[in-house]
């Protein structure tokens, strides 16, 4: 793999498309990390270095007054102090991270062009960790992930011609290769940012994805719990803390229905071309599993938690069941559908559900 071939851009994934790569976390699973001693959590040492959400800027809609609605929520009523932006669009990205900076959140900026090649996916970065590199000038709080499940996401890592094929290759592929072609790109990846970049650098990996974290400054994984690694979840989550650097939750939580605490990130799955059959909404099983993995991270000194997601505006809210796209999205919040008074489009207009309130009360007490 040559990270500076330039073979072309075959299109992007939805964030939907994106979550799909959990699937495979439980089947490639392998031995934990290891390390050393670790620093302190926060520098009080007391409670999160890092609290509050994931909020994406790959949208249909796209009203900067809406996100500046969407980040004074996060920063005074959700009460967290960092964001992950992410998207594929770079004004999008930057417009967004410096409205949340002004609110004195950590913003951390999350590149995204899934189905890209290795040299289009690094000249995203490079492009937007120059913008944040300027945005650093005047906002300090500003770190970087280096990309997201790239062997899911990126072509070349794995076999196959789309994310689909190379879910399904995981499985049978040796992992020791995968990761090794995986660690030879971030290598090349984190040499060619840090003269660029001058703040915090992680990298949003997979369970399953295992990272030479030595040169980067945080580590971070996508750690959703289902009933499959529920009984070695605590097990997965000290494998990383073991690493001598703070720990990112890069993103966790579930679903809006009954059950989806076992499905984790796949939640979404129950909701294929929108059959919603048999699905009965639960707001308390989302805010039980927030709140229980927010205790958890808490307990064992976790120094970042960013829970996937703040709003879909795309997957509204209805009485009616088989129309609540809401129960298989993520987010802390619920819009409504065009058409309805309250719709998202018209204002939007959000309303806080269960999650919501159970993360708020405890990121204003960590």
């Amino acid at each position: 793999m040559d990270p500076l071939l330039n073979l072309g851009n075959p299109g992007g994934l939805t964030r939907r498309t994106f979550l799909a790569g959990n699937l495979v976390a439980a089947a490639v699973w392998a031995a934990g990390c290891s390390g050393g001693s670790r620093p302190e959590a926060s520098p009080d040492g007391g409670g999160f270095r890092w609290k509050g959400v994931n909020l994406d800027t790959d949208r249909g809609l796209w009203r900067p007054d809406f996100v500046e609605k969407e980040l004074a929520s996060i920063r005074h009523d959700l009460h967290a102090n960092s964001v992950i932006v992410l998207g594929s669009d770079l004004e999008r990205l930057i417009d967004t991270a410096a409205m949340a900076a002004e609110r004195e959140l950590f913003v951390w900026l999350e590149p995204r062009t899934f189905e890209s090649t290795d040299s289009d996916t690094l000249e995203f970065v490079i492009e937007v960790a120059i913008a944040a590199e300027a945005l650093r000038a005047n906002y300090p709080d500003v770190g970087l992930s280096m990309g997201v499940e790239l062997t899911l996401f990126m072509q070349g890592l794995v076999p196959g011609n789309d994310w689909r094929e190379r879910g399904a290759a995981l499985a049978t592929t040796d992992p020791a290769e995968y990761n090794a072609a995986l660690n030879g790109y971030l290598a090349f990846a984190l040499q060619t940012i840090r003269p660029l970049f001058g703040g915090l650098l992680t990298y949003s990996s997979g369970p399953w994805e295992r990272i030479d974290w030595s040169g980067f400054d945080v580590v971070g994984v996508d750690l959703y719990r289902n009933a499959d690694n529920r009984a070695t979840y605590l097990d997965d989550l000290r494998a990383y803390l073991a690493e001598d650097k703070p720990v990112l939750i890069t993103e966790f939580g579930c679903c809006t229905f009954d059950g989806a605490a076992d499905l984790g990130g796949d939640g979404f799955l129950r909701s294929i071309d929108g059959d919603q059959t048999g699905l009965v909404r639960d707001e308390r099983e989302q805010a039980t599993e927030i709140a229980e993995l927010l205790d958890l991270y808490s307990a064992e000194g976790v120094d970042g938690a960013l829970i996937f997601t703040f709003i879909e505006p795309e997957n509204t809210y209805s009485p009616d069941p088989g129309a609540d796209l809401d129960m298989t999205g993520f987010s802390l919040v619920r819009c409504y559908e065009p058409g309805s008074e309250k719709a998202y489009e018209i204002s939007g207009y959000f309303e806080p559900k269960a999650s919501f309130e159970v993360a708020a009360a405890r990121f204003v007490d960590r």
